[in-house]
């Protein structure tokens, strides 16, 4: 029971530290796709949420394995058992998302970059969004950075040091591909843990259960 406890702190602590990566270390990133209109910052958010009630959690399994506390003990069960459900159907609906590549969420993320690309020559919202994504990931455009065409190519298209850029010396790739991409992987990487420790917490819960009976 002690080593599910351990378990559970080292997992609770991996959440927070993911997390903590995706809002802070590229959180320029995360805000800007925001700003598309994709929420995508909800699901690091709520991997730090997890996380710290993991943490928290894992603590009250310990002092009721170590009390042979039979309230502490089926609490604690039970809300691993709530978090299990909650965090399989979430990995569930991730994955769910993914399951087409090529359906209405890609036309979706590259519709909401077209309309901010649009609004760039007048929105200072449209001109931090897309000067952040371009300058990250290194990028130029939708597409491409014939998607400036007959409008003034912004500096983030360029590497930092030149006063004007053109689209000789822009960068080559488009935003697209190169966001939905990370959004993919990101997605997978949060799905494939959020089911990795929810199968943890259900051990745990389990291993509770056991404890409280033979009390």
């Amino acid at each position: 029971m002690l080593s599910v406890c351990n378990i559970l702190n080292l997992a609770g602590i991996a959440f927070i530290a993911v997390g903590a990566v995706y809002l802070l270390d590229i959180k320029s990133v995360t805000a800007a796709v925001d700003r598309t209109g994709i929420p995508f910052s909800v699901a690091p958010t709520l991997l730090l949420v997890v996380g710290i009630v993991v943490f928290v959690i894992s603590f009250l399994g310990c002092c009721g394995a170590v009390k042979e506390s039979y309230c502490l003990l089926i609490t604690y069960g039970v809300i691993l058992l709530v978090l299990f459900l909650l965090q399989v159907g979430i990995g569930a609906y991730a994955f769910m998302q993914l399951k087409d590549s090529d359906g209405a969420d890609k036309v979706s993320i590259e519709n909401e970059l077209r309309t901010t690309m649009r609004e760039y020559p007048h929105s200072n919202q449209a001109q931090a969004t897309f000067d952040t994504l371009q300058g990250q990931l290194k990028c130029c455009g939708v597409r491409g950075p014939s998607d400036w065409n007959g409008v003034t190519v912004p500096l983030s298209c360029c590497e930092w040091g030149p006063t004007q850029c053109y689209l000789a010396n822009a960068y080559q790739d488009g935003c697209f591909p190169i966001l939905y991409s990370f959004l993919h992987q990101s997605i997978t990487i949060i799905g494939i843990i959020f089911v990795t420790i929810g199968g943890i917490e259900l051990l745990g819960a389990i291993c509770a259960f056991c404890l409280c009976c033979s009390l």
